[in-house]
């Protein structure tokens, strides 16, 4: 209520709630489904008690998710509704046309072998600091405080910048925004259950590359909606 006083119209305006509501959920679950973050809460996955792991990502997610709807929320009272749906189809445009180039020149490798790379270019890390000795005891030395406080900022530096941020900005802006908050936190809590529990099983079939090239067209479909609903409606 205190929203629609303080932006008016502009916020009537947004989109109807369910439509809001099903296209950020799609938006960021395909875009985490295969990213990093989602190899991160994994690899993770072998170090810590599930609860805490879901807790610490979910903590983690939800917090980058707010601080990029209040950049988009700030958005829609700067700037004329009109000016913000065309930046929204620019920004689902090109957004759509990396993503697909992006995932043509990717190795259609699964992501149990994305996931073993990882581990890899982490032992080597843990390597480089730790002598020898010390490192068959380096994670089992690690305190659950300290793992949580380390997943959840490798989770914040993974998400900084990255295309789901930037997504939910722009999606904040433009849709409906109770919906885009409950839209993408679900998503993001769904990413991390499935990376938590099933991802080792799913990570043998499901490829970065097929995702990103899905959730290019994706974005593509909501730039051509955007287009249609400014020209003909």
């Amino acid at each position: 209520m205190l929203i629609q006083q303080i932006a008016g119209p502009k916020f009537q305006a947004t989109q109807a709630f369910y439509p809001s509501l099903i296209q950020s959920f799609l938006i960021i679950f395909l875009s985490e489904i295969a990213d990093r973050t989602f190899i991160l809460v994994l690899i993770y996955s072998l170090k810590m008690h599930w609860l805490p792991l879901i807790i610490t990502s979910f903590l983690s997610m939800a917090f980058m998710n707010i601080l990029a709807i209040v950049a988009g929320y700030t958005v829609i009272l700067l700037i004329p509704r009109d000016v913000i749906d065309w930046i929204g189809f620019l920004c689902f445009l090109l957004f759509g046309i990396y993503s697909i180039t992006e995932g043509i020149k990717m190795e259609s490798k699964s992501i149990k072998e994305e996931f073993e790379e990882e581990m890899t270019e982490q032992n080597k890390d843990y390597q480089l600091i730790n002598d020898e000795d010390d490192h068959e005891n380096n994670n089992s030395n690690k305190s659950l405080w300290l793992l949580c406080v380390e997943l959840f900022g490798f989770l914040c530096l993974s998400e900084l910048g990255d295309k789901s941020e930037i997504s939910t900005v722009t999606i904040a802006a433009i849709y409906n925004l109770y919906a885009v908050l409950i839209g993408t936190m679900i998503a993001y809590f769904l990413c991390i259950i499935i990376a938590a529990f099933i991802g080792h099983f799913i990570g043998k079939f499901l490829t970065e590359k097929t995702m990103t090239i899905i959730g290019g067209i994706l974005f593509i479909a909501f730039a051509v909606q955007i287009f249609i609903i400014k020209m003909f409606a």
